[in-house]
Parts: structure tokens; C-alpha cells; sequence
């Protein structure tokens, strides 16, 4: 798939634990002209964001300090945003 759709710059929610691991996703997306709406570190916080936010994608990490992600894979799908 090719196109403006495929190219044009995204607002990611990117959930992940590991502050270092986050801060590169962040750098990395905006390097490449995305927007990092935020970094969320917990679960509660990612499902809180999933619901406020507005953003086209997310990048999840599976265990947030122990708990697993599918509460929040399970909302990105139910608002049909796609996630990795």
C-alpha cells in the first residue's frame, strides 16, 4: 500500500514500562514526523489514554510492572485503532 494515507504523519500512543525503551520509541517516531500523543508506563494509564486520547495507532508493550496489555489491545480493538 502506497499513498498520502500510508505517509502521512500519525499520533501514536506508545505504552511501554521501561522509560528508556519509551523514550527511543518517542525520539525515533518523531524523527521519522510522527506525533507521540503520550508515553504511558502502566495499565491503568494506558486504558485512561485509550479513552481520552486521540490518536491513528498505538505501539504497545505486552507486560506493563507485571500486568499484562490485553486489557488495553482489547479496547484499541473494540475502537478499532490498529496497534503493534
Amino acid at each position: 500500500m502506497t499513498g498520502p494515507a500510508l505517509n502521512a504523519a500519525k499520533r501514536v500512543l506508545v505504552v511501554e514500562d521501561e522509560m528508556l525503551i519509551g523514550m527511543l520509541l518517542e525520539d525515533m517516531l518523531t524523527d521519522i514526523g510522527h506525533q507521540v500523543v503520550a508515553v504511558v508506563p502502566r495499565l491503568k494509564d494506558a486504558l485512561a489514554a485509550v479513552e481520552k486520547e486521540t490518536f491513528d495507532l498505538a505501539i504497545l508493550d505486552v507486560h506493563l510492572q507485571g500486568e499484562a496489555a490485553f486489557p488495553v489491545a482489547e479496547a484499541l480493538i473494540a475502537r478499532n485503532i490498529p496497534f503493534v
